[in-house]
């Protein structure tokens, strides 16, 4: 490694195609003789900026491209002062390759570094033995000189400020002011930052990065005796000009005149002045006299009076017209409030009226819906105990009968060996419910497949619904998901199947029984019947109305076996309109799975009834080894594989497992708070 992995560097020679000789800055600022190790980099970069320009390289190492040349002393001299004259003669080719460093490195053998990244950094002229003031007067005679062949970037004025602008570089290497850059208002800038600089013997300030400057700022470089000088025969001018204003006219007119001329500034004059009045406003003494000098100055104090008095005058006029113009606004404002009021007070006196009007017509109805209530109830009392009555009549009636032909049979036959049925059976006994046709495998996967043409639903997330259906309740979201619920049900158990829909209306288990035209206790009678067979039942738009009146007596009766566990449940969630939120306490029971499809491509034909999903024990060690491979938390793996054995063989369980382990996700949703995208469908419901 040759260098810091971050360093300065000088060019000092151009060599071959691409390659150039160069000094470490730090080195040479360090050495009281201003002397560094030469050293060689092929950069092209480095290369165009030419002879005497500084860069800031990065990851500096040693590279292995070097020549065999005679010895030569470690450390070598920079340019001389002569060399600087040839190097400003010569300051017109940059390629130019004839220095003094190239007759003392010629047939050396240097080493050879390379650079990472090369960044050319900015150069600027300080002061040297003599100062700021030696550097000023230089510049101002067009004299500053500097033992580098490129132009620098800046000159140090000051400590810490620069001209970036206003300087030229003549014909014969020297700098100057430019022509239209004058000593008393020099644009002048500093560095934003901290920017690292490292001084040369030659006069030279080398930045350590890429300088930033402030906005130029005007700056008067004359010495300090100059200014003050100036301020002196400023001062004398304005006497003079103040001895001529109070002439009463007796006065030569030349003299007046001149009075005149020396009030006069002009603005080749007016930078003079400023850079006075700032010498001047810095003397202490000055500050303290002024005031006591103005106070016994009495046109001063006059005029003083007198600009007082106008400025309260215009300020009180200002003040009277901006109350004046805010005081006719708050009264336009208080008018248009008043009118609002009075507007506001006329619409709720008609809204009181029609308030007592409301009132008054509501105790009417009130009344005479209590009358036609109490009317209706007396009436359906009345014909329920007729109805009562008549029915028992005829049941007695019936029970004489029956008694009478019993007693006939066994005067004569004799006692009967086997005792006769209650009456009260006979009466209440319905007829067998019908058999069921059963579908083959062949026909169950058909209807798999063309049920997933038809709902946009995959074969894993149907599989999982049915398997679902006799555990808890599966629920279907989305447009269409109450087709898609009735299509499932119709093809999976044809006329058997029972479909109900959910309003306010329904808040009892006995009002599902009760309706004739869902089928729902017809199919309760045909699951009773038919134990092995699968019999669906959809429930849609369970949101529609208070499910939780029914919804856990439903699922706990067929669970403990009071309904037949055969009974398959799938539901459909609504989704806009008047929805009734479900409590916790029945979210439970619920697995829901969205849809997306609003219309059905197809009906899907009954093919006969599917068995019943059992669990199968050879397909219980395979669940569990798929289950293993998700994320399942280990309470519901048992459980989880259970339900995945039920499956049938032509299922995908790995699939079929991915959607029966959102089962996690959505009991975090209802129980924990947690994030699920289908919450929304069944709490803090909104039309």
């Amino acid at each position: 490694m040759s260098g810091s992995p971050s360093s300065i560097y000088r060019v000092r020679q151009l060599v071959d195609h691409d390659g150039a000789t160069v000094t470490e800055v730090a080195e040479e600022a360090e050495s009281n003789t201003g002397y560094a190790h030469p050293k060689e980099v092929h950069n092209a970069k480095v290369r165009l900026g030419g002879i005497d320009s500084f860069w800031l390289a990065t990851n500096v190492k040693s590279g292995k491209f070097s020549s065999p040349k005679p010895t030569v002393p470690a450390l070598f001299p920079s340019t001389s002062s002569t060399s600087s004259l040839i190097g400003r003669a010569k300051g017109a080719s940059r390629l130019d390759v004839a220095s003094p460093f190239s007759n003392i490195a010629r047939g050396t053998k240097i080493e050879g570094i390379t650079f990472g990244n090369a960044i050319r950094v900015p150069i600027a002229i300080g002061p040297g033995s003599g100062g700021h003031e030696r550097l000023i007067t230089d510049l101002t005679e067009g004299k500053l000189a500097v033992d580098i062949r490129n132009t620098v970037d800046a000159i140090e004025v000051r400590p810490g400020v620069y001209m970036i602008s206003g300087f030229v570089r003549n014909s014969n290497g020297y700098y100057g002011l430019a022509p239209d850059t004058r000593l008393r208002a020099v644009p002048t800038v500093q560095v934003t930052g901290n920017v690292g600089t490292t001084r040369l013997s030659s006069g030279l300030l080398v930045f350590g990065a890429e300088v930033k400057w402030t906005e130029p700022v005007p700056m008067d470089l004359r010495s300090e005796a100059e200014i003050l000088a100036s301020a002196e025969s400023w001062l004398a001018r304005i006497k003079k000009a103040a001895s001529h204003s109070t002439t009463d006219g007796s006065r030569d007119v030349a003299e007046i005149f001149r009075g005149v001329v020396a009030a006069a500034v002009s603005a080749e004059e007016r930078y003079d002045l400023e850079s006075a009045v700032s010498v001047l406003s810095g003397r202490q003494d000055l500050l303290d006299i002024l005031p006591d000098m103005l106070a016994r100055h009495e046109p001063w104090q006059s005029r003083m009076r007198k600009f007082e008095a106008e400025e309260h005058d215009r300020l009180r006029s200002d003040i009277k017209a901006k109350l004046a113009v805010a005081a006719e606004e708050e009264s336009q404002r208080i008018a248009e409030l008043r009118q609002q009021i009075i507007d506001a007070e006329g619409r709720l006196a008609v809204i009181s009226h029609r308030e007592v009007l409301v009132r008054n017509e509501t105790e009417k109805h009130d009344e005479l819906l209590k009358e036609k209530i109490a009317e209706a109830a007396r009436t359906v009392a009345s014909s329920s105990v007729d109805v009562t009555q008549k029915l028992r009549e005829e049941v007695e009636q019936l029970k004489d009968e029956l008694s009478k032909v019993l007693a006939s049979h066994l005067v004569e036959d004799g006692p009967s060996s086997e005792p006769h049925a209650p009456i009260e059976e006979v009466v209440t006994a319905r007829p067998d419910a019908e058999a069921l046709p059963k579908a083959t495998d062949e026909q169950c996967s058909t209807v798999i497949q063309r049920l997933r043409d038809a709902t946009g639903l995959t074969e894993g997330r149907l599989f999982a619904l049915l398997l679902q259906s006799t555990e808890g309740v599966p629920v279907l979201v989305g447009d269409g998901s109450t087709g898609i619920a009735a299509e499932i049900v119709s093809a999976v158990g044809g006329k058997s199947a029972a479909v109900l829909f959910c309003d306010p209306t329904r808040i009892s288990f006995a009002d599902l029984v009760g309706d004739e035209r869902s089928g729902f206790a017809r199919s309760i009678e045909i699951a009773n019947a038919n134990p092995e067979m699968l019999v669906p039942v959809a429930l849609c738009g369970l949101t529609n109305g208070p499910c939780e009146y029914w919804l856990p007596q439903l699922v706990e009766m067929r669970r403990i076996g009071r309904l037949p566990p055969n009974l398959a449940l799938i539901a459909s969630a609504g989704v806009d309109g008047l929805r009734v939120s479900v409590p916790k306490s029945v979210m439970r029971y619920l697995f829901p799975l969205s849809v997306s499809r609003r219309d059905l491509t197809d009906t899907v034909e009954y093919a006969g009834s599917w068995l019943r999903f059992t669990p199968d024990a050879a397909r219980i060690h395979d669940a569990i080894k798929v289950l293993r491979a998700k994320s399942v938390e280990p309470v519901l793996i048992g459980r989880l594989a259970d339900i995945l054995s039920r499956a049938p063989v032509t299922a995908d369980l790995t699939e079929v497992a991915s959607i029966l382990v959102g089962e996690q996700r959505w009991t975090a949703a209802w129980r924990d708070g947690a994030d699920h995208e289908l919450i929304q469908y069944f709490q803090n419901l909104e039309n």
